[in-house]
């Protein structure tokens, strides 16, 4: 079992953080040790490692909270929980594709710039 700031630490969060995911469902009430100290399993980690991993593309509370409420109801809603997954890994692709254009820009405004361009 692991503490709030054990976990906050490998898994690259804030305390806050932590517990703003607990309170808005994405984890379960964690583990209480004899000090009311909220504790966490491997397993807990993993998820959260997840969950950050997921926010970072952009995905909203309630999306991923939609996930984590199908992953508890079981293997029956795999083909929902795949269509997230899917749906986010486009909607990440294209901000690639996105940003990928935007460096286009930037690196022909330089070339003008070394050419001696001033516009």
């Amino acid at each position: 079992m692991f503490t709030i700031g054990q976990v906050a630490k490998e898994v690259g969060l804030n305390i806050g953080a932590v517990r703003f995911y607990e309170s808005r469902g994405l984890l379960e009430p964690a583990a209480r040790d004899e000090h009311n100290n909220r504790l966490y399993t491997n397993q807990e980690i993993k998820w959260l490692i997840f969950i950050k991993c997921l926010r970072e593309t952009g995905m909203s509370v309630q999306e991923i909270k939609k996930y984590r409420n199908l992953v508890n109801v079981g293997t029956s809603t795999l083909p929902e929980r795949i269509e997230l997954i899917q749906n986010q890994k486009q909607k990440l692709l294209d901000e690639i594709e996105e940003k990928k254009s935007q460096l286009i820009h930037l690196d022909n405004k330089l070339e003008r710039y070394f050419r001696g361009e001033n516009y």
